[in-house]
């Protein structure tokens, strides 16, 4: 098959040489060869920690190698700015493919006429983890912080498809000229929200996103604001903006 659309795949790097190995290579042993094309933009936010990678495999392939960190929107809007595929999928590095998922999602995304859609993200043991949620408010981010909180996840619907409010940007698939439309991410968000922003935005333009739950990836949550002062202090920076923000206003109204 030769048919299916370009996709462009972002990944950002901050030290993640390893993780991201193991990521490409499950992405080449679990797709296709000949049915899925791929360009690979990677972006090394360390500036040369980021060794260089065989561009064979790939339609084409982009190193993106920054001066000075930048946040995560800011860092994927570059990548889109490269971007030639008719769709453009976010990845974080720490995820790892172990079946082909990309023309399923290709196949959900026109099925129901979808701009955003996502797999379901399980761990090691296969649980199903919070990369889909209703919009946050701020007692729920707190409640999410306190001993005893669980996830619970959304039951699909007869087609297998979930209806968050918002998916985690661990892993979007979505056209381009739907990213486009949006303006991308906003990079006034250094790390936390900007995903929960722009699917709000994605919202409030009348656009539909879904998690298709037929389809898993795995992936190994870090959970950083959890860990450490600084992430703690852009999580907290990025929940003051998005919850002072008229799309939040907006969207608590729709």
């Amino acid at each position: 098959m030769t048919d299916f659309p370009l996709i462009t795949i972002s990944i950002v790097s901050h030290g993640d040489a390893e993780k991201i190995v193991h990521l490409l290579d499950s992405i080449q042993k679990s797709e296709p060869e000949t049915a899925i094309r791929f360009q690979l933009i990677l972006t090394d936010n360390l500036k040369n920690k980021l060794p260089d990678f065989d561009p064979s495999p790939w339609h084409s392939f982009v190193m993106l190698r920054n001066e000075n960190p930048l946040g995560f929107a800011e860092n994927h809007n570059r990548a889109f700015e490269v971007a030639q595929g008719e769709y453009f999928a976010v990845l974080n590095p720490d995820l790892i493919f172990e079946r082909p998922v990309f023309a399923d999602l290709l196949n959900t995304l026109k099925a129901h006429q979808a701009d955003l859609v996502a797999p379901q993200i399980i761990d090691e043991t296969g649980t199903v983890q919070d990369s889909y949620r209703p919009l946050p408010t701020p007692f729920e981010m707190i409640q999410r912080r306190l001993p005893g909180y669980t996830f619970k996840p959304f039951l699909p619907d007869s087609d297998g498809m979930i209806h968050p409010d918002w998916i985690a940007g661990m892993f979007w698939l979505l056209p381009s000229a739907s990213y486009r439309k949006l303006g991308g991410m906003d990079k006034r968000f250094r790390l936390y929200l900007e995903d929960v922003d722009f699917c709000s935005r994605l919202r409030l333009g009348g656009m539909k996103l879904m998690v298709d739950s037929r389809l898993k990836v795995r992936h190994d949550a870090q959970r950083s604001s959890r860990k450490k002062l600084y992430y703690l202090y852009l999580h907290f920076q990025s929940a003051l903006r998005f919850f002072l923000s008229p799309v939040y206003r907006q969207i608590r109204q729709k």
